[in-house]
């Protein structure tokens, strides 16, 4: 992409305020150097890795430097023969070779967390010999230790025991001039290198010695006693060897770094490449940006997005930015978007060219983790005054030789972008060469957004396949506009509501409205009450949905309190058949009693009459008695007519529950645990989730020992946290929580990954994408949990 196009983009204006996060110069230049990246792998590697360091700053981490050296200049200066680096250059070297082992071990300590990164980084060398010589040469401070050699080390010993001696003789000699009156000035003082008694000028010659100077006024004299010439002398010599023998040391140094350029500017490129990855997670954290999902198919939804530079300005303003929602599908390849002007046709549009162009640039986008983009390979945009003097151009002239220009260099991997397409002629003209150049990109391939207000191309949008209108809101009431983009119609310009909200005279205005035709102000109108029915639609609903969820609450809460009532009656019918059973086996046992008596007391008249009586008299009670157990387990057993897949139901002859799969006649299959069964519907009775959970409690209640026990459906929480576990774990149970949900006709919940590393959040938010009970999901906003939740809703 050329330099106006990402101009016109204000990309170069995002990179030029992304490159104040760089930590050196190389990386600031390599961000405002960069090219666009090529082939999927290429973008979802780099994105991946600005995502990963975006994390580590959320969470509050600092790399282990707070700045990288410019080493460039020093590697291209020691390519020259014999040349050498100074203690500062050898300084820079040794922070290039400490930050690079630095940020490799801690991106391998952590690679777990952060593997991109460590991908990255693995590849830094590492070398631990010249930090070693380095550091032993040259201090913090960027000078030379006297311990960098044994010569050097005598001659600064000297050098410093010269000097003490040099200043003790010319304290001396200052006390004994300043007795006596000499001096101008009570120090001693340094000239051309040499240390001078300042004397006046009539006793310049009290002392021998060499004049060095004289002061501006020529009453002091500037002399360097004679008897301290040696000692100067000898520090001056030493001086000289100092500097020989650093600059040897120096060379020697240079001459170790020189075979190993290479390697050196091997890590610099790794250096300032990771300089701009951290640049571009610093302006992430700032605006929020995430990743969204990169789109194999030609399909651009963009959710919640806003323009990068606005979020930026904005803020400094704190004034507020209107995220932009925008969808076109597969087959849709135009948008024309129409609408006021000063409505935000211009700034959806360049949004949307400008989140393409920050992606395919390795940028994360400010935008919702749902929105959907494509990758392009060349972006082509047609906005602004083009007039030209110099080559004999008019506005319109320019505006269709960049329209030929694009036309030429449009194809499927194109995304074209043109402001006011064909705006600057005769509007039938103008209309009939805008279908055409739509045509054209139609025939190429290429998507394709423009703005316009010409009313031809608003009905050719919506007549055309391929083609979708697009209308950015505004306010009739209030005069303003809401800067919502509306898909599906065309927007009116509301050129004489712009009039009134700029204050000309009513009388201008409804002028100006007589001179227009009838049917062209039907089809305005027409259009502004279709906005209006849209708006009213789609607060119906909104208060639809509301009204929908209290009814499915109240209906949920009937239909627990339904079962509830339903299990307590079978629970007494229950009770009462085995209170039943017992009476009738008491009896049983009464009679078996008698006829034992009888038959042991045989020979006795009365005692047989009396146990005939109430032999008679138990027969009748048992009799009644099964005759009613019999009512009562006839009427346990009939079959439920209201038993469908999906209830929860309880085996009548133990405590097993389960939740019916299916129905074939008078059949069910149950699943009751990790186990399916078939049995009759004579056999099962619904029960309700109370009823399932006091049994799991009470599994002895009935005598027997359940034998199963349903996963149920009961919603616990409408919050499933995720934190702690790995991916797998988490996808498993996010289908399961999403099943749940849809189950029990929730639509909406709330997903906990935390901010950890970004992997849990991918993972969830790639499950979410492909689940086709999802309608929409988006990060948590500031008093939800931020990005450490996702808030998903289903589809009703």
């Amino acid at each position: 992409m050329d330099e106006l196009l990402l101009q016109k983009l204000e990309f170069t204006r995002i990179a030029g305020y992304t490159a104040r996060f760089c930590l050196s110069p190389m990386g600031r230049d390599l961000l405002l150097a960069s090219r666009q990246l090529e082939g999927i792998d290429e973008v979802t590697g780099e994105l991946e890795r600005v995502l990963e360091l975006r994390n580590f700053l959320l969470e509050g981490h600092a790399l282990p430097f707070s700045s990288l050296p410019d080493t460039r200049p020093l590697l291209a200066h020691l390519d020259v023969l014999d040349s050498y680096l100074d203690a500062a250059g050898l300084l820079d070297i040794h922070q290039l070779l400490r930050a690079s082992a630095e940020l490799r071990r801690f991106m391998f300590a952590n690679r777990e967390i952060y593997p991109r990164l460590n991908e990255c980084c693995i590849r830094l060398w590492l070398e631990k010999t010249l930090q070693f010589t380095i550091s032993g040469i040259v201090d913090e401070q960027g000078g030379i230790r006297d311990s960098a050699s044994d010569g050097l080390q005598m001659i600064r010993s000297e050098l410093r025991e010269s000097r003490i001696a040099l200043h003790k003789k010319m304290e001396r000699l200052l006390r004994r001039c300043l007795e006596n009156g000499w001096l101008m000035d009570d120090t001693v003082a340094m000239k051309n290198g040499r240390l001078t008694l300042g004397f006046r000028v009539e006793y310049k010659y009290k002392v021998p010695g060499y004049i060095q100077d004289y002061s501006g006024s020529g009453q002091t004299v500037f002399v360097e006693p004679a008897e301290a010439l040696a000692v100067s002398n000898r520090i001056q010599e030493l001086e000289i060897s100092e500097r020989r023998e650093i600059e040897r040391i120096l060379r020697e140094v240079s001459s170790l770094i020189r075979p190993e350029l290479e390697n050196l500017r091997h890590n610099q490129g790794i250096l300032a490449a990771f300089d701009t990855i951290h640049a571009r997670a610093k302006l992430a954290v700032e605006t929020g940006s995430v990743l969204p999902v990169i789109a194999s198919r030609r399909q651009l939804r963009i959710v919640r997005g806003y323009h990068p530079w606005l979020l930026i300005s904005h803020r400094m303003k704190q004034a507020e930015v209107h995220p932009l929602d925008l969808d076109l599908g597969v087959d849709e390849q135009v948008l024309v978007i129409s609408g006021p002007n000063a409505g935000g046709k211009s700034v959806a549009m360049k949004t949307a060219g400008l989140l393409c162009c920050m992606l395919s640039h390795g940028y994360l986008l400010p935008c919702s983790e749902s929105s959907v983009f494509p990758l392009f390979s060349t972006i082509a945009i047609e906005i602004g005054d083009e007039q030209s003097i110099e080559n004999d151009l008019s506005t319109f002239s320019s505006h269709l030789a960049a329209i030929r220009a694009i036309i030429e260099s449009a194809g499927s991997s194109t995304l074209v972008l043109i402001d006011e397409l064909c705006s600057g002629t005769d509007v039938e003209e103008g209309g009939a060469i805008a279908r055409a150049v739509i045509e054209e990109l139609l025939h190429r391939g290429a998507m394709t957004i423009v703005t316009t207000h010409l009313g031809e191309l608003k009905a050719f949008a919506h007549e055309r396949q391929g083609v979708v209108n697009g209308a950015m809101e505004f306010n009739r009431e209030g005069l303003q506009p809401t800067f919502r983009f509306i898909k599906g119609v065309p927007g009116s310009s509301f050129a004489f509501a712009m009039m009134q909200r700029l204050g000309f005279p009513q009388s201008v205005v409804a002028r100006a409205e007589s001179f227009m035709q009838s049917e062209h102000l039907g089809v305005e109108r027409m259009l502004d009450d279709l906005k209006c029915l849209m708006e009213e639609n789609r607060e119906l609903q909104a208060n639809l949905r509301k009204e929908r969820v209290f009814v499915e609450t109240e209906k949920a809460e009937l239909s627990l309190l339904r079962g509830e009532l339903s299990a307590e009656r079978r629970e007494l019918k229950s009770r009462g058949f085995r209170e039943m059973q017992k009476e009738v086996e008491h009896a049983r046992r009464e009679i078996r009693g008698i006829v034992h008596e009888v038959r042991s007391a045989s020979s006795d008249e009365r005692a047989v009459v009396e146990a005939r009586k109430k032999l008679d008299l138990h027969k009748k009670r048992l009799t009644a008695g099964e005759k009613a157990a019999g009512e009562e387990g006839c009427a346990g057993s009939e079959a439920p007519e209201d038993i469908r897949a999906g209830d929860l139901v309880r085996l009548r002859q133990s405590n097993a529950t389960g939740e019916v799969e299916s129905l074939h006649a008078d059949s069910a299959v149950v699943r009751c645990g990790n186990f399916r069964l078939t049995t009759s519907l004579k056999s099962l009775e619904k029960i309700s989730k109370t009823g399932v959970r006091k049994m799991e409690r009470e599994p002895h209640a009935s005598g027997k020992k359940a034998s199963w026990t349903s996963a149920g459906s009961e919603v616990e929480s409408t919050t499933l946290d995720l934190r702690g576990m790995t991916g797998d774990e988490a996808i498993a149970a996010v289908e399961r929580f999403l099943d749940l949900m849809s189950m029990n006709r929730i639509r909406t919940a709330t997903i906990i990954h935390g901010k950890g590393t970004g992997s849990l959040r991918r993972r969830t938010a790639e499950c979410l994408q492909q689940h086709k009970g999802v309608e929409r999901f988006r990060l948590g906003e500031w008093g939800e949990g931020g990005a450490g939740v996702t808030v998903v809703e289903l589809k009703g």
